[in-house]
């Protein structure tokens, strides 16, 4: 069954975290970095292998979206100030990185 999607998806700036919530849940907060980690397109992981590529060292301490683009009813496009926006992140995945964090 697909996961709903979020009542909430905010970007806190100052925090550099995520708020996210689902329906029935508390809120979630997961840091901008994570998410950036999280990506799962074939820019950062091999879809063949599932290695991954991305390394999160080259990852700007100051990483923020830039930019939150609606897919369907499935998921959302970041767009990330370090030029990376191939990524898709369905509401199953934002809640895999979130509850990850806890």
């Amino acid at each position: 069954m697909p996961t709903d999607a979020p009542e909430i998806i905010r970007a806190h700036r100052e925090t550099g975290l995520f708020e996210l919530k689902w329906p029935g849940e508390s809120e979630l907060f997961v840091r901008f970095f994570d998410v950036r980690c999280g990506c799962s397109c074939a820019v950062c992981v091999d879809e063949f292998t599932g290695e991954l590529l991305l390394d999160p060292a080259k990852i700007p301490a100051e990483i923020a979206p830039a930019g939150l683009d609606l897919v369907g009813q499935y998921a959302i496009r970041i767009r990330w100030n370090d030029g990376h926006n191939t990524g898709l992140y369905t509401w199953e995945r934002l809640q895999q990185l979130a509850h990850a964090d806890r």
